[in-house]
C-alpha cells in the first residue's frame, strides 16, 4: 500500500482535487482508475451513483473496505480502457495522469470514455498543458526530476508546446517541432518536460510530489551561446510508455 499511501499524503494534490469534487459531483459518477477510492469516495457526497473503475487486483480488497460505508459507491474490477460504460455520465473523475500524459494510461481511458460521454459530461482534471526546457544536467538515460534531483541548469525559459483537453477526443500521437531560444550559454544535452493539470479553469496544480514530477530526456550535446535558436523534435504517444520517447535537438538554420 505504501504507493496509494503516498498518493492519499500528497495534500496539496487531494485538496485540489478534493475542492474540485466537492464543487462538481453530481447525478451519475465515474471515478476512473480509482486506486484507493479516495475520490470516489468525494464524488459520493453529491452524487446519486458513484461507478468506480479498477483492475489493479493488489488494491482491491483495500478499496472495497475503503468503500464499505458508501452505500451509493459500486466497485467494478475491469479494464478502464475497455469497459463499457452502463449509464451516460454527468461527471468523469480521471487521475491515471504523468508527466506529458506519456506513462499512464489517462489518455486511452478517456478516449474510452468519450463513447458513452455527452456534451454536458464534465471531466475532472479539465486539462493539462506541458512545457519543454533546454537544460544541461548529468543524466544517461530518462530520469524523473524529484527532491530536486538530479541538479540541472536551465539554458532556456519553459514553454508551452502541447494543451491536452479531456472533453474532446484525443490523438494520442505526439510529434513536435518546437522552436526555443536559449537564455543562457552552455552545453545542452537533455530537456525537461513539465506538466500543469488544468482541474477547473481556477485550480491549476504544478507538479506535486505524486503528480506528474518534471521529465528530464537526454539528448545529444550541443555547445550554445545566449540567444541561439534551438529546434527540438520530439515524438512520443501517450499512454506508450517511457520507452517510446524519441528526442532531439538541432541550430536552427
Amino acid at each position: 500500500m505504501t504507493y496509494y499511501d503516498d498518493l492519499i499524503n500528497d495534500n496539496k494534490r487531494v485538496e485540489s482535487f478534493k475542492k474540485a469534487i466537492d464543487r462538481l459531483s453530481h447525478g451519475v459518477v465515474y471515478d476512473l482508475g480509482t486506486g484507493s477510492g479516495i475520490l470516489a469516495q468525494f464524488a459520493s457526497n453529491n452524487a446519486i451513483k458513484v461507478f468506480a473503475i479498477e483492475q489493479n487486483p493488489f488494491i482491491l480488497k483495500h478499496t472495497k473496505e475503503n468503500f464499505s460505508e458508501n452505500k451509493n459507491i459500486k466497485l467494478i474490477e475491469t479494464d478502464a480502457t475497455q469497459y463499457v460504460f452502463t449509464e451516460k455520465p454527468d461527471v468523469i473523475i480521471c487521475e491515471m495522469l504523468d508527466t506529458a500524459l506519456i506513462d499512464e494510461e489517462q489518455v486511452p481511458v478517456i478516449n474510452n470514455a468519450h463513447k458513452y460521454s455527452t456534451d454536458s459530461t464534465i471531466f475532472i482534471p479539465k486539462a493539462v498543458y506541458t512545457t519543454v526546457q533546454l537544460i544541461s544536467t548529468n543524466i544517461n538515460h530518462i530520469t524523473y526530476y524529484e527532491d530536486n534531483l538530479p541538479k540541472y541548469e536551465s539554458l532556456s525559459d519553459e514553454l508551452k508546446y502541447q494543451r491536452v483537453n479531456f472533453s474532446e477526443l484525443i490523438n494520442e500521437t505526439v510529434e513536435k517541432n518546437i522552436k526555443i531560444t536559449t537564455t543562457n550559454s552552455g552545453k545542452i544535452n537533455a530537456i525537461k518536460l513539465t506538466t500543469y493539470t488544468i482541474i477547473t479553469d481556477d485550480i491549476i496544480l504544478e507538479p506535486t510530489p505524486m503528480l506528474n514530477p518534471p521529465l528530464l530526456i537526454p539528448v545529444d550535446e550541443i555547445d550554445v551561446t545566449a540567444g541561439e535558436k534551438i529546434i527540438i523534435n520530439i515524438n512520443y504517444v501517450m499512454g506508450g510508455g517511457l520507452n517510446n520517447i524519441q528526442a532531439n535537438i538541432r541550430r536552427l538554420k
